[in-house]
């Protein structure tokens, strides 16, 4: 800590103070009124590195992609009034899929509140439904402590964001014995508590005597750090694996045993699993929607084991036969200490020889029309990118595109919003996991739609130099909801055929390296190339305008009831 510019020590020092003591060392943000104490003091803390974002929810985005890539929570410092009303997409995004994030959003002055003033906005009256927690300091010797509760909060439990309201007096106020906010504090672990031995001795019981069993895998098994001991009983037993989007990157995505993604989007052997399934071991899911289809048509015939750290998933969606409330690394390791793991193994034989037999790829899209497929593109994006390579997409065809072609092997490398689909998401995200995991390549999958959501951020991916590898498939549309009316709507396509500027020219425009591609034989020089390129690369590829993500279960059907072709 430097602060020998000045003796004097203001609210704004300990917030700074509060971050440094946590382990922080990274926060996102932009300018804001409110904000400037805090922005000045940052000068005087060289171990402090502030990201100026080029707007509000790119900030909320940058600080989640750094948290889901590192594992721990991301920082965000935001103005009030617009500033806040701004990060509103990206505060809720993180709260769909359990992302834990600090956010200090720097209020007007206390004799303002309520009088209609300039940029006057109820802070926690907007963010109440979509964060875990609130906080509003009411005196400066609150902030460190508000901020050390918001930090653990926020990693506690189902994780999720937590927002604390700072008025610009406490800001600007001085401190007379700021030595009390050095204090190290540390933030916590998802040890788990033990979980009841009834409970694990019934699922032991279960797993043991199933012919068909199914494991389930979402976000929760990834936020768990439960990777490596799924890896061991998988080895142990060989029950077939499927997961939720959230979910990709859990288990090794080679693996013969990974039969693939479940639900709308899903392969046909996972959907064909669940559905075949006697015993299905649900760890850290949420039974969205998406994954489920029609609730009475989901796994009908088997037997339901729901692990989960939140009490309040359980039962919520799909009705289970054991409810375990816990953290899913703390069952597995439960699970395997006492499971006769040679007779799950005799008894599931059969029904991996069965499983792994059936179709894990999508549907063909070599009689596609294009010169160049999304698909194509994908699969040539993971064969040049290593298996450290983090992946962050937005949301449309090119993100399911992802999830199937993109051979992920390790936990954090898929990032992508799943709960609330936020176009725009992507590369801000890619940027906080490009700060985040400074040696590990990142590559951010959008559309000519999502990314022109917040592509003024290629500005900030410039100024900080940072490798960041961008592939925008261009389409021409709205790929997704284009593809809905397709299929539902007799081809009565309205409002989803977009313009777009060069995008390879406008990076350039940036400062950022653009190059436009249009063959497959392009595609295959150019890759390689933009990765072993040291700074941020954009790759437009111009993809086939009408091309579909398949396989798709329609609106309201079950998951066996699936599309396969046009």
């Amino acid at each position: 800590m430097n602060t020998s510019k000045r003796n004097t020590v203001y609210g704004a020092d300990l917030v700074v103070r509060s971050l440094e003591s946590l382990g922080y060392r990274t926060i996102f943000g932009c300018h804001g009124e409110t904000l400037l104490p805090v922005l000045d003091v940052l000068n005087d803390y060289p171990h402090q590195r502030y990201l100026q974002m080029q707007h509000e929810q790119a900030a909320v985005h940058a600080a989640d992609g750094f948290a889901r890539a590192s594992g721990k929570p991301g920082v965000a410092l935001l103005n009030t009034g617009a500033g806040l009303t701004n990060a509103l997409t990206g505060i809720a995004t993180a709260y769909s899929d359990s992302v834990p994030l600090v956010i200090i959003v720097a209020q007007l002055n206390r004799d303002k509140i309520g009088k209609d003033a300039f940029q006057e906005v109820d802070i926690a009256g907007v963010t109440m439904p979509i964060v875990k927690h609130s906080f509003k300091v009411n005196s400066t010797s609150d902030i460190y402590e508000m901020i050390m509760q918001a930090s653990t909060i926020s990693m506690e439990g189902r994780r999720g964001p937590v927002l604390v309201e700072i008025s610009l007096d406490f800001l600007t106020e001085k401190v007379d014995n700021p030595a009390f906010f050095t204090r190290k504090a540390t933030l916590p672990v998802n040890a788990g508590k033990p979980l009841p031995l009834n409970s694990i001795k019934a699922a032991r019981k279960m797993i043991e005597v199933a012919r068909k069993p199914v494991l389930f895998i979402g976000g929760g098994a990834i936020l768990s750090e439960a990777s490596d001991l799924l890896r061991e009983l998988v080895q142990t037993t060989e029950i077939p694996v499927v997961s939720s989007l959230m979910g990709i990157g859990a288990f090794d995505g080679n693996n013969p045993l990974y039969l693939g993604m479940v639900g709308m989007h899903g392969t046909f052997a996972a959907n064909k699993a669940v559905h075949q399934s006697d015993l299905l071991i649900c760890l850290g899911v949420r039974f969205s929607d998406r994954v489920t289809g029609k609730i009475s048509g989901f796994s009908p015939k088997s037997i339901k084991i729901h692990v989960d750290i939140d009490a309040s998933e359980i039962n919520k969606i799909i009705a289970v036969d054991l409810p375990i409330v816990g953290d899913v690394r703390s069952f597995l390791e439960s699970i395997l200490d006492t499971l006769d793991v040679y007779t799950v193994k005799s008894n599931v034989a059969d029904w991996k020889n069965e499983t792994t037999q059936w179709k894990r790829t999508v549907p063909r899209f070599e009689h596609s029309n294009s010169i160049l497929s999304p698909q194509e593109v994908i699969q040539m994006l993971d064969h040049y990118s290593s298996n450290n390579t983090i992946v962050v997409t937005d949301v449309g065809q090119h993100q399911i595109f992802t999830a199937h072609n993109f051979k992920f092997s390790k936990p954090r490398t898929f990032l992508s919003s799943g709960g609330l689909g936020t176009m725009g998401y992507g590369l801000p995200a890619a940027i906080g996991a490009a700060v985040a995991m400074p040696n590990h390549q990142v590559i951010c999958v959008t559309g000519d739609g999502s990314f022109q959501m917040n592509l003024q951020e290629l500005a900030t991916a410039v100024n900080n130099n940072l490798s960041l590898k961008i592939a925008v498939l261009n389409n021409g549309y709205l790929g997704m909801v284009r593809q809905w009316q397709e299929l539902f709507y007799d081809r009565r396509y309205s409002s989803v055929k977009i313009g777009s500027p060069d995008f390879a020219k406008l990076a350039e425009a940036y400062g950022a390296k653009g190059i436009k591609v249009t063959s497959k034989e392009q595609a295959e020089q150019i890759i390689p190339e933009a990765i072993q390129h040291q700074g941020p690369v954009l790759m437009e590829f111009n993809v086939v305008e009408e091309e579909n993500v398949y396989p798709m279960v329609p609106p309201g059907q079950s998951n066996h009831q699936v599309l396969l072709s046009r």
